[in-house]
């Protein structure tokens, strides 16, 4: 339990430098093409943002195996 609760606590801080980072205020960024348009900012930004979603789906399926071992470890229900 002591594991899972270090690498929730490193996930989580990761998780929230990505953030800070993330939404940390950057000077515009010049586009040509009209607005709307999917520019290659856009493109990367959203690229750049992916991975904390797959990180949150791993440590979702993480979790759930965890959960379906320990209640397959308590045996049948009394």
């Amino acid at each position: 339990m002591r594991h899972a609760a270090f690498a929730l606590t490193v996930w989580f801080a990761g998780l929230h430098a990505a953030l800070a980072q993330a939404t940390n205020p950057a000077p515009p960024i010049p586009e040509s093409g009209p607005a709307g348009s999917s520019s290659g900012a856009a493109t990367s930004a959203a690229t750049d943002f992916n991975w904390v979603w797959v990180s949150v789906l791993i440590a979702l399926a993480v979790l759930a195996l965890w959960m379906f071992a320990r209640k397959r470890q308590s045996g049948p229900p009394r």
